[in-house]
């Protein structure tokens, strides 16, 4: 079949599965055919071979249970960058690029040392080493098949600035302290109604849900990283549309100072940071 009916077609399957159906067919069958979309529209008369047509077939079936395209074809880019995903770690989400611009913006000193708490891909953390290559980047997550994944997104791109720990928040982080904490944590409440969509079903659990109405590892986080901040240094928490106010009134009453939140190229509250 050609390429330009299979796109048709395909389009249509997709079509009560996903919000974008022929974006994501084209997506799929350039992944197939190891080209890039501008192919597609270029020899929209070639055919494809037995196996590539096997492979095509598979990727729709799995499209049609809704599994993110991102893990699909394996990748997400994320601050210029193609990273490794798999659905052992969160799909990097051009809103969290958010948080990678108020930390670069706000600490520009040549020499500054970084925790990102929760790393999963290691979106934000090799965002931060890419563009300050003096800065110490620590990168810790509970989930080894996170780490695996980090590392090797960080070996794809040799940074050397990045070392990466097996910690659950900061349980195995010894008296060392930073300059910059940063996080993504978990901030969907367990009846979150987002938690049954598309977009994040399929996406690990414990990368998106905490307790206290999402709040509980925001507090965890924000009460801990006293201990592991410098004087003045800077805790920057991503989170939900609503927590903002909530967030800001726990730095608040946590010692913090100068609490603000940002938001981000949608125009909902995404960042909040603080100083302690």
């Amino acid at each position: 079949m050609q390429i330009k009916n299979l796109l048709y077609s395909a389009a249509h399957q997709l079509s009560s599965a996903s919000k974008t159906p022929r974006l994501d067919a084209e997506l799929l069958l350039a992944h197939v055919l190891n080209k890039d979309r501008v192919y597609l529209f270029s020899y929209p008369e070639d055919t494809i071979n037995a196996q590539q047509y096997d492979l095509w077939k598979n990727f729709l079936a799995r499209r049609q249970e809704k599994i993110p395209i991102a893990y699909l074809l394996g990748q997400k880019e994320f601050w210029g960058m193609m990273l490794e995903v798999n659905p052992q770690v969160l799909i990097p989400r051009p809103e969290t690029e958010k948080l990678v611009e108020l930390v670069l913006h706000n600490k520009q000193d040549d020499e500054v040392s970084v925790l990102d708490l929760g790393t999963g891909s290691g979106a934000v953390a090799l965002a931060i080493a890419k563009e300050r290559k003096n800065w110490a980047i620590t990168a810790v997550d509970r989930s080894i098949e996170a780490l695996k994944v980090a590392k090797r997104n960080a070996e794809k791109y040799s940074l050397k600035n990045i070392v990466f720990l097996c910690s659950d928040w900061f349980s195995e982080l010894s008296s060392v302290t930073f300059d910059i904490i940063v996080s993504n944590p978990p901030y969907l409440s367990p009846d979150d109604v987002h938690l049954w969509t598309e977009e994040i079903y399929h996406e690990p659990r414990e990368a998106l849900v905490s307790l206290d109405h999402g709040l509980a590892d925001i507090k965890n986080i924000i009460i801990n990283s006293r201990d592991y901040l410098n004087p003045d240094g800077y805790l920057f928490i991503e989170h939900g549309w609503q927590q903002g106010e909530k967030v800001r009134k726990l730095f608040d009453s946590h010692a913090y100072f100068n609490s603000q939140t940002f938001r981000d190229l949608s125009d909902i509250d995404r960042v909040t940071m603080a100083r302690f």
